[in-house]
């Protein structure tokens, strides 16, 4: 079942991202080739070091095929990974260039879980779990 999401912002954006590290095993962010990032990309990296598991040059991420390809970003979900995740900023579609990677997403056994396409303002939750499904809706305004 696909759950399309309005922008989680403030309180409801961290109780989802509290939500994903504790449904999911690891999450991903982009790096496209073509934009510009400020620094706060290679801060951000360094500080997830700890969690990171690999980094691909792919054409497809969750919710999107793109050409030119982008380096995609592979972390585990762990207690530090989610602080600083939560930290970082208080709104999902603020995941993107300059002033952050793109697209973050979170993967549940190597499935797609939450699926955000940030400048395209697109984000979404692919479950059959009827208890995720109910904890998802006890989140305010976070249903489309």
């Amino acid at each position: 079942m696909q759950i399309r999401l309005n922008e989680p912002k403030g309180e409801n954006y961290k109780k989802l991202i509290e939500y994903a590290f504790e449904v999911c095993d690891e999450f991903l962010f982009i790096k496209h080739s073509q934009l510009s990032y400020f620094q706060s990309f290679d801060i951000i990296t360094e500080e997830l070091k700890e969690t990171f598991i690999c980094c691909k040059e792919q054409r497809e991420w969750p919710g999107t095929i793109s050409l030119p390809s982008a380096m995609v970003y592979y972390f585990k979900c762990t207690q530090k990974s989610k602080e600083i995740i939560i930290n970082l900023t208080n709104a999902l579609f603020d995941w993107c260039a300059p002033y952050f990677p793109d697209d973050l997403c979170f993967l549940k056994n190597n499935k797609e879980w939450l699926i955000t396409t940030a400048h395209e303002h697109i984000c979404f939750i692919e479950t059959d779990n009827n208890e995720e499904i109910e904890k998802i809706k006890r989140i305010n305004d976070i249903e489309d």
